[in-house]
């Protein structure tokens, strides 16, 4: 696929006054900020590094029939070539299996009546998950939401309910593209990665070989110390003074280093890389994406195509404001407010993507699946911090660019505890925009699914265990 025409963001304003506003990313607003100083000028050296080898609670919809429309399609999982465009140096693995080798999602008839969720014996998978779909929006609290499914040796599933806007002119469709939220920042993190595997980055190079005098320990903070959110920078994102200023200015382009210039002038949480301290900051998603254009010369917009979005085909993939999105989109809330008319520059780098959910669960089974990245480079990801706890996720542990959480499923058919290993998963949740998404894959069956809400104030892992929950008693696990 062609790639859209790409643009540049560089537009420096400094603040003035802000207003309050009320929008997550993956959490809760921190209090209000004061006025940043002015910023300073953007470095023009490019060195390279030496190469070493919360959201609000959910109203829960009833199980009722509803008005709004549906949407299923059944689509195959196409087998995903490596990359060309690039030099990467990533080791091929083999593909998905092709399609005549696939099935349609598995009927559960294996299952007596009385054990299927909440169907007859003859129903399917497919037909319950969009069953799970409607309930969702049944009360309109969430507008619509979006899901896709891969199960391995089957079809993707995707489904739609709902609607993609409140007035309820456009419905959601399996096809409607969703902002995508902080799932954008494992994209980032895969670029960050294949960087390293290429030796243009290392991941123990602190910040100040690129921006001498922007942060608080410039010299102290690494590339690592970003990626596992061990840097206790401020996260800007989640400031509401801030937030409303890019909700008053919709069409302004943010450059980068004024979204971190903001944070670096906030307080630190704790000292870089200090025993046991974490906790997540947007601000260090930025960081990442200004080194990237940095060390590459390009455009990080640039660089996720020509290393993602184009090898992988996801052809409804997009990074706005860069690119223009095409095709039908969602709009997004925060209860009955429309947070969608936000200049999605102010997210760069780590909560500005646009896709679909098919587009975001191939990602997901490329990544783990072994297509983007190197097997040791994988096991440098999957090495985890301990998350204490954020966002409603008991067991949330946060590696290099992806989250390890255990899904609240229910008991099997037996009303027993499904295993620990049967729950755990791997990936990422998102919030920003008026929008929810998840993105999680289950290394110990290979289930990946993806999904999308335009309602910011609700929790996505509700409608992912439920999801799961159903594929696992569709099993008989």
């Amino acid at each position: 696929m062609q790639g859209p025409n790409l643009r540049r963001r560089w537009s420096v304003v400094v603040i003035g006054g802000f207003l309050a506003a009320s929008v997550a990313a993956c959490g809760t607003p921190a209090a209000p900020a004061s006025v940043p100083t002015p910023i300073p000028e953007l470095p023009t050296v490019t060195p390279v590094a030496e190469a070493t080898a919360q959201p609000s609670p959910t109203t829960v919809a009833s199980p009722t029939a509803i008005a709004s429309p549906t949407a299923i399609v059944a689509t195959p999982t196409a087998a995903v070539a490596s990359p060309t465009a690039i030099e990467s140096p990533t080791v091929a693995v083999p593909s998905p299996l092709p399609e005549a080798m696939e099935a349609p999602l598995d009927l559960m008839s294996s299952l007596p009546a009385a054990e299927a969720p909440g169907s007859a014996a003859s129903s399917s998978l497919a037909e319950e998950l969009q069953r799970i779909l409607d309930q969702t929006v049944a009360d309109g609290f969430i507008p619509g939401a979006v899901l896709a499914v891969h199960i391995p040796g089957q079809i993707q599933w995707t489904g739609a309910s709902g609607y993609a806007d409140r007035e309820r002119t456009q419905p959601m469709e399996p096809t409607t593209e969703v902002r995508i939220a902080s799932i954008s920042k494992v994209f980032t993190a895969v670029v960050v990665l294949q960087l390293v595997e290429e030796g243009r980055l290392d991941l123990d190079t602190p910040v100040s070989a690129w921006f001498p005098a922007l942060l608080p320990h410039g010299d102290v903070i690494t590339v690592r110390h970003l990626l596992n959110h061990t840097t206790g920078l401020y996260d800007y994102l989640e400031d509401r003074s801030f937030q409303a200023e890019a909700f008053r200015a919709p069409d302004r382009l943010w450059a980068p280093i004024e979204l971190v210039t903001y944070a670096a002038q906030r307080p630190s949480l704790f000292y870089p890389g200090a025993p046991n301290a974490w906790d997540y900051s947007s601000t260090n998603y930025v960081l990442l994406g200004m080194i990237v254009e940095q060390v590459t010369g390009n455009t990080l917009a640039h660089e996720m195509r020509v290393r993602i979005f184009q090898p992988l085909e996801l052809e409804n993939t997009y990074f706005p404001p860069d690119e223009i999105v095409e095709g039908a989109q969602a709009r997004g809330y925060r209860q009955d407010h429309d947070q969608t008319n936000i200049s999605l520059s102010f997210a760069f780098a780590t909560a500005n993507l646009v896709s679909t959910a098919e587009d975001v669960q191939r990602f997901g089974d490329a990544l783990f699946g072994g297509r983007l990245l190197r097997p040791e480079t994988l096991d440098m990801m999957f090495t985890f911090e301990n998350g204490h706890g954020q966002y409603n996720m008991p067991a949330l542990e946060y590696g290099l660019g992806v989250m390890r959480n255990r899904l609240d499923v229910g008991p099997d058919a037996q009303g027993k505890a499904r295993p620990a290993e049967a729950r755990t998963v791997l990936g990422h949740i998102g919030g920003f925009g008026g929008f929810r998404s998840a993105l999680w894959h289950a290394p110990e069956s290979g289930i990946t699914i993806a999904l999308g809400m335009n309602q910011g104030a609700t929790d996505p892992n509700i409608l992912a265990a439920r999801v799961f929950d159903a594929i696992l008693t569709s099993q008989g696990r």
